[in-house]
């Protein structure tokens, strides 16, 4: 069955926003979407974003990383290009130098000239121009400052690398007009200290009331990389996220040798951090898709998906958590072949295609729907 179990109280919170937000008597509700390349393609969590926000309105295309000048995919709701070459990291190349913030996506450069031209693209039904601007960068001395100018040259704002705020990693910027297109430029304030330009992420919001949800996706990421990204947590706070969804578990499981121990306490030491730092939060764990894995005999049936799965399930019984079973409701043990057959999935039957992966953000929005109205019934 298509349902999010264990919900009745450990999405009351996130169900009880939801209303308030329906009944106008609260402005904003922050979902965080946070997971592997079945998430950082955007396609999945994109879906499920269109349809809460034509809904329940729609606060802005939310939180985004440019992932072109880290070298890897981009969703299709926005585009970035550099004219520099980055040093980048990802979470999953946890030895690499570089701290990880909340886009699970790190890059920098020392090149005083660099750029970011930034531009979103609307969705079906959907205005993305954005009227606030946040940025999720390294600050100090040694960092330059940023102006941010739109597509006629003219400057919008300046984020200085040394200005104090209450958070450490944030800068915010509000426009008179809402904005599609913008220009992040370094700019050498200090030639005597700034050295380098070190980019998190972004946020975009608009000024309607709605939802805001914000993805993040990481390719080959498992529950430990996040552990161990060192800003992550901090940083996924100033989010202020009322429901926190966790799409992890595929790449834990992919490879033979899958240790449920070792798996285990990875997801207990994310999901007690989470609570820790975002303690209204709503948190619901989906369990991974099932896949197949290479052998000698080529693409087999995996039964450490299966095995991650039950772990899970349990694990979130244990704690109170609520989950949602896509391993299951997919059809269980060895139904991505049943995927496959109907070219909803890709030829590695791990990933799927855009209609796959469409016909999933279906299946999670009317289960939280139908979470959420059982909710309301019982007001």
């Amino acid at each position: 069955m298509n349902v999010i179990s264990n919900d009745s109280s450990s999405l009351s919170f996130f169900y009880e926003k939801l209303y308030q937000l329906e009944q106008k008597k609260l402005t904003r509700v922050n979902i965080a979407h946070i997971g592997d390349s079945h998430i950082q393609a955007d396609l999945f969590s994109g879906s499920v974003r269109q349809k809460m926000q034509l809904k329940f309105g729609n606060a802005g295309r939310g939180f985004i990383f440019p992932y072109r000048a880290a070298k890897s995919n981009e969703p299709q709701s926005y585009k970035t290009i550099t004219n520099v070459t980055w040093d980048a990291k990802r979470n999953v190349f946890y030895d690499k130098p570089l701290p990880i913030g909340v886009g699970g996506f790190t890059i920098e450069t020392s090149d005083s000239l660099a750029e970011i031209n930034l531009m979103v693209k609307d969705q079906p039904k959907l205005d993305y121009r954005f009227t606030k601007f946040t940025l999720f960068h390294e600050k100090g001395q040694s960092n330059f400052d940023i102006t941010i100018c739109d597509d006629l040259n003219c400057e919008l704002g300046k984020i200085s690398s040394t200005n104090k705020s209450t958070n450490p990693f944030v800068s915010e910027l509000k426009f008179e007009k809402p904005m599609r297109q913008v220009y992040l430029r370094n700019k050498n304030a200090d030639t005597a200290h700034q050295r380098s330009t070190r980019l998190y992420g972004m946020l975009l919001e608009n000024d309607s009331s709605g939802v805001l949800y914000n993805m993040v996706g990481v390719n080959g990421a498992e529950y430990r990389h996040y552990v161990m990204s060192k800003y992550f947590i901090q940083q996924l706070s100033y989010l202020s996220s009322d429901l926190i969804i966790l799409s992890l578990g595929t790449n834990e499981a992919f490879s033979t040798g899958f240790d449920k121990d070792i798996f285990m306490r990875s997801v207990d030491s994310l999901v007690t951090s989470m609570r820790l730092s975002n303690p209204n939060a709503s948190i619901l764990i989906s369990t991974p898709p099932d896949s197949f894995r290479k052998s000698r005999k080529g693409r087999v049936k995996n039964p450490d998906m299966k095995l991650a799965r039950e772990s899970l399930v349990a694990y979130c019984i244990q704690h109170n958590l609520a989950y949602w079973d896509l391993y299951e409701i997919m059809g269980g043990y060895g139904s991505m072949a049943k995927w496959y057959a109907v070219n909803l999935s890709a030829k590695d039957r791990v990933h799927f295609s855009g209609k796959g992966y469409q016909i999933q953000g279906d299946l999670l929005y009317n289960a939280l729907m139908q979470g959420y109205e059982k909710y309301k019934a019982k007001k």
